[in-house]
């Protein structure tokens, strides 16, 4: 049975000084309740169904962000937090490092992950239709992805910094699905230092109800492919481009210093993006029905290949990024891309 969202009551349950461990005192919430951490290190492999929890450091109620590093949560090879279908929508896991888990947190319900670091798992994050929102999180030194979405996974990807994993920053695989309109939206995030993809998505025979909004991304130094696309379900990056019939919008990014910058789309549109410091090529097989406008390159071995480029509204110049990637003031990149389309 699904988890109501309205709290029976709302009471604080503490660990270790009321239930020895958070499993414990997971068990004996009920709706509504916060299970609050002090700090130390809890090897436990946790569950959460049947209920709309918050599970927090002492960070949430006091915004100290050292007690993030200070609050760890081991799953000891194992799953450490497993997350149920059952879990309410409006479950938080927020404020605790997470780490040497299968996964650091699996969930089949789309929940609130907020302010964690997730380090040294396989997967940080593994979701199985579920999703939710996924903010201000670290996602660093996975064996595999840092977020990875299957199924009807869907929800907000925002505003995190997901370096140096072991595979992809966010893989997305495109399972057969039928049903109301799944959207993905990907905004704000640093990306960088992933050993394959910064983002892959990967398509399977069906089209699908799906949307992918990327948004207003640093994509920066993944080892492949900035944001690639594979198709049959293949994984192993071999820069095809594929051909995803899915509508993807590729917007306000900023890609330097990857192999590949963008692979890939038959429904793509990417509009108002920097493509810089490509090694190989910057935009290949972006075509069929998609669209490549208002976008500027720099210092591609390879601007572009087999893709779709309004060259009236594209520039190749310097956008005069700085350390951090950001625009300084005299780039010929502000104010040059288009608020419409």
């Amino acid at each position: 049975m699904t988890a109501s969202a309205t709290p029976v009551r709302a009471a604080t349950l503490a660990v270790p000084q009321t239930y020895p461990t958070i499993q414990s005192a997971i068990n004996a919430a009920v709706n509504g309740d916060m299970v609050l951490v002090s700090p130390g290190t809890y090897i436990e492999n946790l569950t959460i169904s049947g209920k709309t929890i918050t599970l927090a450091s002492e960070f949430y109620t006091t915004g100290n962000p050292s007690l993030i590093d200070q609050t760890i949560i081991d799953g000891n090879t194992l799953v450490t937090i497993n997350v149920a279908s059952s879990a309410g929508p409006d479950t938080k896991i927020t404020g605790f490092t997470i780490r040497n888990g299968n996964d650091g947190i699996a969930t089949a319900a789309k929940i609130q992950i907020l302010d964690n670091h997730i380090v040294n798992n396989i997967d940080g994050i593994d979701s199985t239709s579920g999703g939710g929102t996924i903010k201000n999180n670290l996602f660093e030194n996975n064996n595999d992805d840092g977020v990875d979405f299957d199924k009807a996974s869907s929800g907000l990807i925002e505003a995190n910094t997901i370096r140096n994993n072991g595979n992809d920053g966010i893989e997305i695989r495109l399972h057969d699905y039928t049903g109301p309109m799944l959207e993905v939206v990907i905004r704000n995030n640093t990306i960088s230092g992933n050993q394959e993809d910064g983002i892959q998505l990967i398509d399977y025979p069906s089209l699908t109800n799906r949307i992918f909004k990327i948004e207003h991304n640093l994509i920066q130094g993944n080892s492949m492919v900035g944001i690639g696309l594979m198709d049959n379900g293949v994984t192993t990056e071999d820069f095809r481009g594929a051909s995803i019939p899915e509508r993807i919008q590729v917007y306000n990014n900023t890609f330097s210093g990857n192999p590949y910058a963008l692979t890939g789309g038959d429904n793509l549109i990417a509009l108002n993006n920097i493509f810089a410091n490509s090694s190989t090529l910057g935009l290949k097989n972006v075509d069929a029905t998609s669209i490549v406008a208002y976008n500027l390159f720099w210092n591609n071995t390879v601007d572009y290949q087999n893709s779709n480029l309004d060259l009236t509204t594209t520039q190749f110049i310097d956008p005069l990024l700085d350390a951090s990637y950001l625009l300084q003031l005299a780039s010929p990149a502000i104010d040059t891309g288009t608020a419409y389309f």
